[in-house]
C-alpha cells in the first residue's frame, strides 16, 4: 500500500477545491493530494502536495478520514487557505498536464460532486458532511 495525503479545502460559497481530471478519455475529479515521502508526516505531505498541485499554502487541520483506496492508504485532512493564488502548480501535475492527461484545479459547488464524479465515493460523503458543519 502506498501512503497518500489529501486536503479538503472549502470556501465560504459552499465550494470545494477539486482537481478535475481527464485521463485516457475518463472524466473525473479528485481532491488535491499525493504520495507521502520518506520522513514526512501525513500532515506535512498534505501541505506540500497542495502547494505543488494548486499553488496554495495551507494550514493542515484535523484528519477527517483514513481509507484504503485502490493500492493507496489515504489520509484526508481538513485544510484552510493561508496564502497563494489558486492555479495548476509547478509540481508533477503541471509538468505532466496534456490533452490526454489533463489536470485542472477548480472550485466546485458541493451540490455538484456527483456531476463531476468526485472519487472515491467516501470523499464525497466527507466533503458534504464538512460543508454542512461549515455552512
Amino acid at each position: 500500500m502506498r501512503p497518500r495525503a489529501v486536503g479538503i479545502l472549502l470556501n465560504d460559497q459552499a465550494q470545494v477545491l477539486l482537481m478535475l481530471r481527464n485521463k485516457a478519455g475518463r472524466a473525473y475529479a479528485t481532491l488535491p493530494g499525493g504520495g507521502i515521502e520518506s520522513g514526512e508526516t501525513p500532515a506535512e505531505a498534505c501541505a506540500r502536495e497542495l502547494l505543488e498541485e494548486v499553488n496554495l499554502v495551507v494550514a493542515v487541520g484535523e484528519e477527517v478520514l483514513t481509507l484504503d483506496n485502490l493500492d493507496n492508504h489515504e489520509h484526508y485532512f481538513r485544510v484552510s487557505h493561508v496564502s497563494g493564488e489558486m492555479r495548476l502548480g509547478d509540481g508533477p501535475e503541471g509538468i505532466r498536464n496534456s490533452a490526454e492527461n489533463s489536470y485542472m484545479p477548480q472550485w466546485v459547488n458541493v451540490s455538484e460532486l456527483d456531476a463531476v464524479n468526485l472519487v472515491p465515493e467516501q470523499a464525497r460523503e466527507v466533503v458534504r458532511a464538512l460543508a454542512q458543519i461549515a455552512g
